[in-house]
């Protein structure tokens, strides 16, 4: 699992990446900030990774970080 944070240049990028993320089942949670532009995201890796690269290529993300939480009890055995 992975929590991903990304910036938006304005609120209309920031609602249409919202609305990406609300459509992908494999996210486990979201939470849009529209006075920061910020919208937080937890999911699979390699799943949630493939929906950035797709909101970046819909323009407007000006900054995004990710950082891998730790394993699944289930997964890791």
């Amino acid at each position: 699992m992975r929590v991903y944070v990304l910036y938006f240049e304005n609120l209309g990028r920031l609602t249409r990446a919202f609305d990406l993320v609300l459509e992908d089942a494999e996210i486990e949670s979201s939470m849009i900030e529209p006075e920061h532009l910020r919208l937080r995201f937890v999911g699979p890796g390699a799943l949630t990774d493939r929906l950035v690269e797709k909101i970046y290529q819909g323009g407007g993300l000006t900054w995004c970080g990710r950082h891998d939480l730790a394993p699944d009890e289930a997964a890791a055995s």
